[in-house]
């Protein structure tokens, strides 16, 4: 059950979405559901408490993952840090900022579906950002990843990555500008 968030002020205008996904989920519950079960009950406290601590609200639980809405760029991706110190499963995340429709307690629109794309591309432990999102960060250490395609968006998007961990290349076509690959760099503030 998502917690009852109505005495928080659900954003409206410009909204930072934050998806999560446990990696992996489908073979953690075959290997061993009863520990599984524990673990994901762990996983929705801990997610839940660092996104309530920056001002957001979980408005949707989607099997082994949460769906939030946040007033704040900065805060978003603070609250996604802070639950990744607390998470025992390996989650991936994505941020996307842009406009949505409050709806009878959900949102709707294209910014929840790239923000989805974005977690997407990635792995358990990371953190991941659309470039709308990565303009409005201050003092981030983020790494540009590149451009990449998207499932079901039709124009690539730049993809940044939260902090300097290693991780494998995405999960998300590459995209290319003319015969030479973009070269990721590190990009801070």
């Amino acid at each position: 059950m998502v917690p009852d968030m109505s005495e928080r002020a659900w954003p409206t205008g410009t909204v930072t979405f934050l998806f999560t996904d446990i990696e992996d989920s489908t073979q953690k519950w075959r290997s061993d559901e009863s520990a599984m079960a524990v673990a994901v009950a762990a996983h929705y406290e801990a997610l839940e408490r660092a996104i309530g601590d920056f001002g957001g609200v979980v408005f949707k639980r989607t099997g082994d993952g949460i769906v939030a809405a946040f007033g704040d760029a900065n805060a978003a991706v603070a609250a996604a840090a802070a639950a990744q110190e607390q998470l025992e499963l390996p989650v991936r995340m994505g941020l996307h900022t842009g406009a949505a429709e409050l709806r009878d307690g959900d949102y709707f629109g294209t910014t929840l579906n790239k923000a989805a794309r974005v977690m997407d591309a990635g792995h358990g432990g990371q953190i991941l950002t659309s470039s709308a999102t990565a303009a409005l960060l201050v003092d981030q250490d983020l790494t540009d990843l590149g451009e990449h395609s998207l499932r079901g968006l039709g124009m690539p998007e730049r993809i940044f990555q939260i902090g300097g961990k290693e991780f494998p290349i995405l999960r998300a076509g590459r995209s290319e500008k003319g015969n030479l690959p973009v070269s990721p760099s590190t990009f801070v503030g």
